[in-house]
């Protein structure tokens, strides 16, 4: 038996969460299967249940691992001297809406969480909660209660509008494009925020 060395483990660990999430984000909770995700790996089964448990640890670490993404992303917006709206031109960019394994998981996943075992439920709203507080600390609103009002409404915006856009960007190219541009004007137009 080959002896994988730390480092190959931690990476195998990474690839793991990152073919994960992709998957989930792509085609589903139910549908990330622990066959289905090894083979997206290149890991066995054996591999994979040494790293987590059960899929249900998996995919509740897989989604941990995607809001850690976002909430860097919009730690490194503030620490650039960014805005909102620079977060909200990139998440409602058809670049976005087109390769969404790669983005946020709220849009794709949101409607299935409900039906998902509860480690997956808890890390969704863990990971949701975190991903509110960085939006309501990038907003400026100086009242707390105020920005975590704001930060709610923001996101259920924006992934809203990329469910939509997804919804209809094979059928109805324009609406799809149409929902994106309206959803980014009505956010930018907010006056509590920098443009």
């Amino acid at each position: 038996m080959v002896k994988v060395t730390k480092e190959a483990a931690r990476q195998n660990h990474q690839d793991l969460l990152r073919a994960t999430g992709q998957m989930m984000r792509a085609k589903g909770v139910s549908v990330a299967t622990v066959a289905n995700i090894a083979a997206e790996a290149g890991l066995t089964h054996g591999a994979i249940y040494r790293h987590f448990p059960s899929k249900d640890d998996l995919a509740a670490a897989a989604i941990s691992a995607d809001f850690d993404t976002i909430v860097a992303l919009l730690t490194q917006i503030a620490a650039l001297g960014g805005s909102l709206a620079d977060y909200y031109r990139a998440y409602l960019a058809t670049d976005h809406r087109d390769y969404f394994v790669w983005g946020c998981p709220v849009a794709p996943l949101a409607a299935e969480i409900n039906r998902t075992a509860q480690p997956i439920k808890a890390a969704f709203a863990e990971g949701l909660e975190r991903n509110l507080n960085a939006i309501a600390d990038l907003s400026g609103i100086p009242d707390k209660a105020e920005a975590r009002g704001y930060a709610v409404s923001a996101l259920a915006m924006l992934s809203g509008a990329m469910a939509m856009a997804r919804a209809t960007q094979v059928c109805d190219a324009e609406l799809s494009r149409q929902i994106l541009d309206q959803s980014l004007r009505t956010l930018l137009a907010d006056p509590r925020i920098a443009i």
